[in-house]
């Protein structure tokens, strides 16, 4: 019975966060139109200093320091039937089916919202996201995004997103790190989180991404340890330890 409460709670958390973000709450979520058959999510995170450390332009804010990549639906059954390899998916995804270079039709007080916690690149992370991810799915363009907002807040006003924030600056234990996790989500699935890191200008292993992978069936419940599941294919980058770096560390 505890166990079904928090599932629903979760759901109704991240429900009523789309909700206060300006767009009717759906109860399945997210409902791809067309190759809706894929077995899992993954879910990306940046630490805005470390993946900015090189890339990111002048006007990119400071705050937060968790921030937004996107939200990446796995291979659809179409092309594991046609023995795509995963590894090509990642690649590639949306070409496979069709390829746009069209940013996603939003209204501008949601790309302005996108727009604070996405990374700042030469070119548009969101438009990027979109053709690459989201449009030859049909899924409708305001959910989608509204709904990654909505799991981004999630994840920075968790036990564990706090954690990170605390250890700005510090260099971690791969290992800490995923016990803080696997214990703030209570779930047993470690590989669930994928950790992203990076040589910095300083040529130190600094943070740069954070990645979980979300069952497709529980998306609506994210984050209770439901949703999480262990990734197929290990993607974890970063060493046994490693830099959270700050916006002012040199």
């Amino acid at each position: 019975m505890v166990f079904r409460v928090k599932r629903a709670f979760a759901a109704f958390v991240l429900l009523g966060l789309i909700s206060a973000a300006g767009v009717d709450a759906k109860p399945a979520l997210l409902v791809p139109a067309v190759f809706g058959d894929f077995d899992h999510y993954t879910f990306a995170l940046t630490w805005q200093p470390g993946i900015c450390s090189a890339d990111c332009g002048s006007d990119q804010p400071h705050s937060p320091l968790i921030g937004l990549h996107g939200l990446w639906p796995s291979r659809p059954q179409s092309l594991i039937a046609r023995n795509v390899a995963e590894q090509s998916w990642w690649a590639h995804g949306c070409d496979f089916y069709h390829h746009s270079d069209a940013a996603p039709p939003l209204s501008a007080a949601l790309e302005a919202k996108l727009a604070t916690v996405m990374p700042h690149f030469k070119t548009s992370l969101l438009t990027h996201e979109y053709d690459k991810h989201v449009q030859c799915f049909g899924f409708d363009p305001t959910l989608f995004f509204t709904t990654e907002l909505a799991m981004r807040q999630a994840v920075a006003d968790s036990p564990f997103g706090k954690y990170l924030v605390t250890q700005t600056g510090a260099t971690v234990a791969h290992a800490d790190v995923v016990a803080a996790f696997e214990h703030d989500f209570a779930t047993t699935d470690a590989r669930a989180l994928n950790l992203q890191c990076e040589h910095d200008t300083a040529g130190r292993e600094v943070l740069t991404q954070v990645w979980m992978t979300i069952r497709t069936s529980e998306l609506g419940a994210f984050p209770a340890a439901v949703s999480l599941t262990d990734t197929p294919i290990d993607q974890d980058t970063c060493p046994p330890t490693f830099l959270i770096p700050s916006w002012e560390a040199p």
